[in-house]
């Protein structure tokens, strides 16, 4: 068990064989499983960190146990996610994916506010916002340094 708060199982010492008292990064990681050669990591249950290094996990020869970090990856990317729907017919609301300033004004004008801006590997809508005019979609735009072509943001009509 990897965990920077040992109270979640200090009570229960039957839920693991060690407790590593560590930050949760790839590195940490990579380290205690060549270490401890398990099974493979589970990294669904231990919140956005592990959920975020999943694919560089599984890239590295991790095994992942529960959901493949494709299957994770495919929800925590909003826009593929977006495009999953798309290519299951689902309806959803116009968006586009958002690498630079521009982009989003140009689409909070087609369609209109409010828009919700989305950032992609972000736990249960943190750092998502509701924008309801030009003005605060540059505020928050310019104060997100990760909108860029590596870190896009999912940008739809509200």
């Amino acid at each position: 068990m990897i965990n920077n708060n040992p109270e979640t199982v200090s009570t229960d010492h039957t839920m693991s064989d060690r407790l590593y008292f560590e930050e949760i990064s790839f590195e940490t990681v990579m380290d205690i499983y060549e270490k401890e050669n398990p099974m493979g990591v589970c990294v669904s249950y231990g919140g956005q960190l592990p959920q975020n290094i999943a694919l560089r996990l599984e890239k590295a020869g991790a095994k992942i146990l529960g959901h493949s970090s494709e299957s994770i990856d495919s929800a925590e990317n909003r826009i593929k996610f977006s495009n999953l729907l798309h290519s299951l017919n689902i309806d959803q609301p116009a968006w586009a994916e958002l690498t630079n300033l521009e982009g989003g004004l140009s689409f909070a004008q087609k369609v209109g506010y409010p828009v919700v801006c989305r950032p992609s590997y972000v736990l249960s809508g943190a750092a998502m916002r509701l924008v309801n005019c030009e003005e605060e979609l540059k505020q928050m735009l310019i104060s997100s340094t990760d909108v860029s072509p590596d870190h896009p943001v999912a940008i739809s009509k509200f």
